[in-house]
Formats: structure tokens, C-alpha cells, sequence
């Protein structure tokens, strides 16, 4: 399918490549893997699919904790550089290049997970069929995993400026939250040794209902939401939105 281009086209190959691989410590990302991990309720040996997978953040450290992992992104550099770490590390990893919403796998896998905020990139329908999508690739009793922000936090806690430096790419961040279309519409500016990147960003939140309604409306069932904090119940002041959704076994609801 020939799609329109949309922001994340062009975000990810710029400046914001050095950025990525650095926004968190080796120690977190392990902490994300134990996470993605008990709330998928994984074990040695089943397929996961990763998507999008990025630079294989979390695809390669749940590869070496024995999953047979498929990660899915759309950025070539992105799964180029994941491919030469995994054949650093000798572990096997498909990698596929793919807009996440033309993804057409049929009960192939265990479990998905869709980390990092990136669900809300395209409009309802969209995140819909992509939903649609996830739920195929899994088989009977598989889980979804979603992970981003959280529309009560991000309305109490909203910040219209912030400013950061990561691996040397200075980030000025301007934001502002569009009503009707519920969504963060941003600016990142970028810059590097007299290189300047100004890109858009466009990203649909959802609440915990809302999310209930579109993966229910997806085929999904038993859907359950998370704190980031193991042992803290999750609510609408949660940072995070974290959200896990079984596909029914035949013959059951």
C-alpha cells in the first residue's frame, strides 16, 4: 500500500538518530525488559514481535533472555544497526522494514509489544487497523503490550517548552495540546555542530478508556492497565499508560 508521508518519515533519519540510542541507561532498559517481560508473562522459547523496534533497544536483551524475537520498524539505518548488534552478540533476530500498519503475520506469535509512546502516531482508524493487525499475528491467547503516555498526566502535567542535550544534539521542544483532535502537536528543533533539524511531531493520547475501546473494538479481551511502579495500581494520574490485551482462545470470550 502506498501511503501519504507523515512526520515520523522524516523525524527518525535526521539528528534524532544519535538521540535514541541514548535516552536511557543501560540499567533502565534492562529494568524495561524485566517489565515487558512480567507483564507479557514471556518464557524461554516463544516469538515475540517487537513493533516498531527502533535500534533493538529492547528486541536484543529479550533475544538474549532466550525469546524468539521479530522486530519491525520502519527506519533502514535503524534495523541496519540492530542487525550488526546482533550478529556482534551471535544471537538470531529477524528484522523486518515495515510501516507498522502494513504488518500481515497470521498467528505467528506469543506475545507483541508496542513500547515508547508510538501507537499514537496516526489517527483513530489508523491505530485501529494497526491493532487489527497485532491482533492476527498473535495466536489464540497471545498479549499485546502498549506502552505511552498517559492523557491524565500529560493534561495535568503539560509542558509547552523543554530543552535537553543528548549525545551532543541539543533538543528544543515546543508543544501544544489540540482539544478536538486530543493530541500533542510539537515542534523539536535539533541542532549539532551549526546543523539545525526542525521537525513536527503529531501524536494522538489516549486515555485508559479510550484504549479499552479501541483494542476491545480490534478483537481484544482482558484488558488491563499498569503502573510503571510494580505493585502501584494504576489511575489517571499514572505517568505512564501501560496496557495489556489477550486475544481470545477459539470458542471462548
Amino acid at each position: 500500500m502506498v501511503r501519504r508521508l507523515g512526520w515520523y518519515n522524516r523525524f527518525f533519519s535526521g539528528l534524532y538518530t544519535r538521540v535514541l540510542g541514548e535516552q536511557f541507561s543501560s540499567r533502565q532498559t534492562m529494568e524495561q525488559v524485566r517489565l515487558v517481560k512480567r507483564l507479557l508473562r514471556l518464557r524461554r522459547g516463544q516469538t515475540v514481535l517487537d513493533v516498531p523496534c527502533g535500534q533493538g533497544r529492547l528486541t536484543i536483551p529479550l533475544a538474549r533472555a532466550g525469546l524468539r524475537m521479530t522486530g519491525v520498524d520502519l527506519t533502514p539505518s535503524y534495523l541496519r544497526a540492530a542487525s550488526r548488534r546482533v550478529r556482534r552478540q551471535r544471537l538470531r533476530v529477524r528484522f523486518l522494514q515495515s510501516d507498522m500498519r502494513d504488518i500481515a503475520f497470521s498467528e505467528e506469535f506469543d506475545a507483541a509489544l508496542n513500547w515508547f509512546g508510538s501507537f499514537g502516531y496516526f489517527r483513530d482508524a489508523d491505530n485501529l487497523e494497526f491493532s487489527r493487525r497485532v491482533f492476527r499475528a498473535l495466536k489464540p491467547g497471545g498479549r499485546f503490550l502498549v506502552q505511552g503516555p498517559n492523557k491524565g498526566w500529560i493534561r495535568s502535567h503539560f509542558v509547552a517548552r523543554s530543552e535537553h542535550t543528548i549525545n551532543g544534539v541539543r533538543i528544543v521542544i515546543r508543544n501544544r495540546w489540540d482539544r478536538n483532535k486530543q493530541r500533542v502537536l510539537g515542534v523539536w528543533t535539533l541542532s549539532r555542530r551549526g546543523k539545525v533539524e526542525r521537525n513536527p511531531t503529531d501524536i494522538r493520547i489516549y486515555s485508559a478508556a479510550e484504549m479499552r475501546a479501541l483494542l476491545g473494538a480490534a478483537g481484544f479481551r482482558d484488558i488491563t492497565f499498569h503502573d510503571t511502579v510494580p505493585g502501584k495500581r494504576f489511575t489517571r494520574h499514572s505517568r505512564k499508560l501501560m496496557v495489556v490485551a489477550r486475544k481470545p482462545v477459539r470458542g471462548t470470550a
